[in-house]
């Protein structure tokens, strides 16, 4: 860190410190109130808040511990300029005058604050307690927010500076202190024009660790909403609040993309994206560069998936095979989260939902089948091959039916195998009727009594998902998994 900036004393005031350091205690207070302080103030004012490497602070309200020592609490005072001032003092403090003038006026004269604008209050016995319940009280009445608060424990005694940081520190506010470059061994007290304005380090930095741990955690367990209050939370504890920020903007986008919310995720990951971009180097975030670099790929899909939703509020259909895939693979992606998640049921549905919806995009575009309304008169079906494919996939049970109303995922299936082997191949069936067996029987279904699917039936029916996309697009295995990769969370 770079050595504080100080005041560089005219000389009048070097002439004036040298009568302070010759004088009486008592007189040192009479020096400093009338002749030092008037012409001090102003140039301690313009000096920068040390240990913040950012523009000024401007929080409008400020809390200031008074003991016997008033000159660091009128420095404050003048530095911050605050809205409202609320002084914390024993009986002896806020009683204490300087030739006459009570401290309190001395205060509100010398760091420019009008007396109405100050909030006396007296701590008694708990100490530590009082500070809290006048701090929390100061916070309520005035509606402050995080950052809006300063917080200077410079002086008093140190069970009431201790009391006075931990409420600033609960609270979000900026820990300040007047501190000193020089001191006066004689008095043992600071010597004039050597003070200047220190930011006092939030232990965040330092034990932060298991807040961001616990943001990622979450995260990593699909509790997006958790890890984004989580990051607020800790963004109101923070000085620098930016990279809590980025993290509450990605749990959000994760969050709608989640939801299959595509335009707001894709507008709060490309937030996220420039704000990682801006800050991330500048800051340093360690974690910030290769994270950024898993983003654009994603970011891509994404818009994919707006504009596909965009598409579908106008009622226009994915055009072709290639077009229509990006829902396909998120739908896939999803079901392998939550099998990530544990979330069986749902992983089965997603699962189930993938199929159909593969299969639906197949007969639109190849046929012009519309899934709700369908028009069957498009298509020339071969009766005899159609019940053929029927009894492969239902066995025993299946009854010949004609085809009509819409298509799911049983009479999808059936059709598309009969038109289009090629892309469905009838062997598939059983094995999708087994797909829809363990869906029918989950909790989220049909009957009174569920009976939720397993690991292992999720595992199963992902690698059937799986290989019939791969055959119906031509793909090997490994280039399939480079088409989902970009529908793919992160690892966070």
């Amino acid at each position: 860190m770079n050595p504080p900036v100080t005041v560089e004393l005219p000389a009048h005031l070097v002439e004036i410190r040298q009568r302070w350091l010759r004088a009486s205690r008592e007189d040192q207070d009479l020096i400093y109130a009338r002749d030092f302080a008037p012409d001090f103030i102003p140039l301690f004012r313009e000096l920068p808040l040390h240990g913040w490497p950012g523009d000024r602070p401007r929080p409008g309200f400020l809390a200031s511990v008074l003991g016997l020592s008033w000159q660091p609490v009128a420095l404050m005072a003048a530095w911050f300029a605050p809205q409202h001032l609320l002084l914390l003092g024993t009986p002896e403090s806020l009683s204490h005058q300087v030739t006459g003038e009570p401290v309190v006026d001395l205060i509100c004269r010398l760091g420019n604050v009008p007396s109405d604008r100050v909030v006396v209050r007296e701590i008694t016995e708990p100490e530590e307690l009082s500070i809290y319940r006048e701090v929390n009280r100061f916070v309520a009445c005035h509606g402050i927010g995080p950052r809006d608060l300063a917080i200077d424990p410079t002086g008093g005694k140190k069970s009431m500076s201790a009391s006075a940081a931990l409420a600033g520190y609960l609270t979000g506010a900026w820990l300040v202190y007047v501190d000193y470059r020089d001191y006066c061994p004689r008095r043992r007290i600071p010597l004039p024009g050597s003070e200047y304005p220190r930011l006092l380090h939030n232990p965040l930095e330092v034990f932060g660790d298991s807040e961001w741990q616990k943001i990622r955690a979450a995260l990593n367990r699909g509790g997006f909403e958790e890890a984004s209050h989580l990051a607020e939370e800790l963004a109101d504890r923070l000085y620098d609040y930016r990279q809590a920020e980025v993290w509450s903007r990605l749990a959000r986008a994760f969050g709608a993309w989640h939801r299959f919310d595509f335009p707001a995720a894709y507008q709060e990951l490309k937030q996220a994206v420039a704000d990682l971009s801006r800050f991330g180097r500048l800051a340093p975030w360690p974690w910030a560069g290769q994270f950024l670099a898993q983003l654009p790929p994603r970011q891509q899909a994404l818009q994919k998936l707006a504009a596909l939703a965009e598409q579908h509020q106008q009622n226009q259909k994915p055009a072709s095979l290639g077009a229509g895939l990006p829902l396909v693979f998120n739908h896939l992606a999803a079901a392998e989260r939550a099998l990530a998640y544990q979330q069986w049921g749902i992983a089965i549905l997603l699962i189930y939902a993938t199929l159909e919806r593969f299969i639906d995009l197949c007969l639109w575009v190849e046929f012009g089948l519309e899934d709700e309304n369908p028009d069957y008169s498009r298509v020339s079906v071969d009766d005899r091959q159609f019940h053929q494919v029927g009894r492969l996939f239902h066995g025993r049970q299946y009854r010949p039916q004609t085809l009509a109303g819409p298509l799911g995922l049983s009479l999808g299936a059936q059709l598309l195998a009969t038109l289009k082997p090629e892309w469905l191949p009838p062997e598939s069936l059983p094995r999708i009727k087994g797909l829809m067996s363990v869906r029918n029987r989950c909790e989220f279904e049909h009957g009174l009594c569920p009976r939720p699917p397993t690991r292992e039936d999720v595992e199963r029916n992902l690698r059937l998902v799986r290989e019939i996309l791969a055959k119906a697009l031509g793909l090997e295995t490994a280039d399939l998994e480079k088409q989902l990769e970009p529908y793919r969370f992160p690892a966070f």
